[in-house]
């Protein structure tokens, strides 16, 4: 009898999810940091388990407490064996849990460099979007320099949902490698007259931030955001170009003043 119900105790514990850890934190109010390091305990266990729908719950429960201030740096390894999951809800998951933990000197952040390729290269493009926007929030220099060719790949994508996705992704990139942009700019440049608008709209955008650190790069562009604006009825859009139309027409009038001294 002891046994059974030592037993039942112990499978009752992997069936808290998130909504039973929110719940606790509401009801142990004067007692929460107690609370919260007994259930951190508990996930611990969790962690340990083989079952993946437990590890996935564990982690989503991490996420929660990491929005409340708590460090979970030290689950990383369990966050991106949930990212690897075949099952897209609790890849989503773990992508959610990495894109609030991560960050680029994270130490187990080059074991995901195959797995995102995997993710990025899949026929399901939710894996892939998903990957993307994860990717966003934590992608460090080797991280770019490796995946860089595999995102330019998908701004060819037949779905404009992937394209949209890559083209934003690719400004993260940028920053933190430079010298994909030359490679990348000619897909780049052909993304402003794609027939998607949102596609076009994040193209606009990605050019608008790289503009204001050197427009005079973008003036041959010039033409194309003037046909955009003559024809686009995006009124964000038309905001973004008019101000980039403006800091190239300030780069050409100085050219200008220059050219006649």
């Amino acid at each position: 009898m002891t046994l059974r119900k030592v037993k039942g105790n112990f499978e009752r514990l992997f069936d808290k999810d998130l909504r039973d850890l929110v719940r606790g934190i509401r009801n142990n109010k004067e007692n929460e940091a107690k609370y919260i390091g007994q259930c951190i305990e508990e996930i611990k266990e969790e962690l340990k388990q083989d079952n993946i729908a437990v590890k996935t719950n564990a982690v989503a429960k991490l996420t929660y407490l990491q929005m409340l201030g708590y460090d979970i740096s030290w689950a990383a390894f369990n966050i991106i064996e949930v990212m690897s999951s075949s099952k897209f809800t609790f890849k989503r998951i773990g992508y959610l849990s990495a894109s609030q933990s991560f960050h680029e000197n994270t130490e187990v952040l080059m074991l995901t460099t195959n797995m995102i390729r995997k993710d990025l290269n899949s026929q399901n493009m939710y894996d892939a979007g998903c990957a993307m926007s994860g990717l966003a929030c934590f992608v460090s220099t080797d991280l770019s320099r490796d995946l860089a060719g595999d995102v330019m790949t998908l701004l060819t994508s037949t779905k404009p949902y992937l394209r949209k996705k890559g083209v934003l992704l690719m400004y993260k990139i940028f920053l933190k490698f430079p010298e994909a942009l030359k490679p990348a700019f000619p897909r780049l440049k052909e993304k402003l007259e794609d027939p998607d608008p949102g596609v076009q709209s994040a193209a606009v955008n990605v050019i608008c931030e790289l503009a204001r650190k050197n427009p005079k790069n973008y003036l041959s562009l010039a033409p194309i955001f003037f046909k955009l604006m003559t024809n686009s009825t995006n009124n964000w859009m038309l905001i973004k170009i008019i101000k980039l139309v403006s800091m190239l027409i300030a780069v050409f009038c100085c050219d200008l003043v220059l050219f006649f001294r």
